[in-house]
């Protein structure tokens, strides 16, 4: 893999300025790819993101667009005024519980 790897960064610099920003979308589309869950299927990269980053985000809400953080608040309209003024479309918002909190199961 390390050639392969090695090869690219060698023929980069002789590719024109269409060629490097088509080299650089095809890569962020595979970044983009849901990663899969073993034999649970694919696990959505909001989810990824929420699991890596729960301990920095804890107590606040953020807004999520396809793994990317897009926006924070103290509450959900003030995270989607945020990830709408960041070009969000269809953000989704979420709070990120603290770890030592007391689950919540309704009524």
């Amino acid at each position: 893999m390390q050639e392969v790897l090695d090869e690219i960064v060698e023929k980069v610099p002789t590719l024109t300025s269409a060629e490097r920003r088509e080299l650089i979308q095809l890569l962020q589309e595979e970044e983009r790819k849901a990663k899969t869950n073993g034999k649970k299927g694919s696990v959505h990269p909001n989810t990824i993101w929420v699991k890596e980053h729960r301990a920095e985000y804890a107590g606040k809400y953020v807004a999520l667009d396809d793994g990317k953080l897009v926006g924070i608040g103290k509450n959900y309209p003030e995270a989607l005024v945020v990830a709408k003024q960041n070009g969000s479309k269809k953000p989704m918002i979420t709070y990120i519980f603290p770890p030592d909190s007391e689950p919540f199961g309704g009524w």
